[in-house]
């Protein structure tokens, strides 16, 4: 808890990546879903993939090798179920009474689990993929290597997440994690998609006007760096004015208050505390990125954002 704002890890299934490592010094009591892969001696404790998040063998059985796409099985899903097919309103009223049909509000909760878990089978395998790009730049290092573009400096981009599916993810996340979002609450967007997939939820063309500042955080990439940075303590010492000074940072987004203002005060106590007393010689930064409100629902509340996972990266 960031000094009385809890945060809320988006997605709700979350492969596990190395800069993970990392979270856990400066957000130690972070909210998670589903985190497949994660060390076990991390604090953090996700829940069990629901049975529904497997597809049904009845269920792909029309299907031939390649067809099963997310797109397809939501268009596939709309089709058959015509006016009562609202998938959105279905997953957004589970559990309510008067249900159109016995079993449909079941189904549409079963395919939003798979549509989820779709996503981040697929998060996984881009992660070799970058892997791979990363070894090509090593090898190719002397020769000119055109930097990707990101939401940072370009004003726009040519594609972004389809926004019935982003409503649906969204709405997905706020169900099943709705235990862990006490007020005050504020999302980490920590999925390699996360990023485009909120400002499409956003909508076009006002997120390109969005206030956001941005804080170089120290990082990890392994369970023994990890180890030498929290000591026995189990959590570094500068943790709780860290979380303070995070906490000014989120109020000044909500107050409309000057947030770069509060901004640098995090960035100043990082450099004078964090970083002068790194335990290594070389220190590897993670940007973490504050989001203003802009008041358009479905987010009216500040966003953070762990730039280091899928930065600039957009789905196909």
């Amino acid at each position: 808890m960031a000094s009385g704002w809890h945060l809320v890890a988006f997605p709700l299934i979350l492969p596990w990546r190395e800069e993970f490592w990392t979270l856990p010094l400066y957000f130690p009591d972070l909210k998670v879903g589903v985190i497949p892969g994660w060390p076990p001696q991390l604090p953090y404790r996700g829940m069990p993939l629901p049975p529904e998040a497997e597809p049904h063998p009845t269920e792909l059985k029309h299907y031939k090798p390649g067809d099963l796409r997310q797109w397809q099985a939501f268009r596939d899903f709309q089709q058959e179920q015509g006016e009562e097919g609202d998938l959105l309103r279905e997953i957004r009223h589970y559990g309510e009474d008067a249900a159109p049909e016995a079993g449909l509000a079941a189904d549409v909760w079963s395919l939003a689990w798979q549509l989820e878990k779709m996503q981040a089978d697929q998060d996984v395998q881009m992660l070799l993929v970058d892997k791979g790009q990363d070894w090509l730049k090593d090898i190719l290092r002397p020769e000119p290597w055109e930097e990707t573009s990101s939401f940072g400096v370009v004003p726009g981009v040519g594609e972004m997440v389809d926004p019935e599916l982003a409503k649906l993810r969204y709405q997905l996340w706020l169900r099943v994690m709705a235990p862990q979002l006490e007020e005050p609450w504020v999302p980490l967007l920590l999925g390699r998609t996360s990023r485009s997939l909120f400002l499409t939820l956003k909508g076009w063309p006002q997120w390109t006007g969005l206030v956001k500042a941005q804080v170089p955080l120290p990082g990890l990439q392994s369970g023994s760096e990890w180890l030498k940075v929290v000591g026995a303590a189990g959590a570094p010492a500068w943790q709780p004015q860290f979380q303070s000074l995070l906490a000014a940072v989120l109020a000044a987004a909500v107050d409309k208050g000057d947030l770069e203002e509060a901004a640098q005060k995090l960035r100043q106590f990082m450099e004078d505390e964090v970083v002068s007393s790194w335990p290594f010689p070389a220190v590897r930064n993670w940007d973490l990125e504050i989001w203003a409100p802009d008041h358009s629902p479905p987010e009216e509340g500040p966003i953070l954002c762990w730039a280091g996972a899928g930065s600039g990266i957009l789905p196909g």
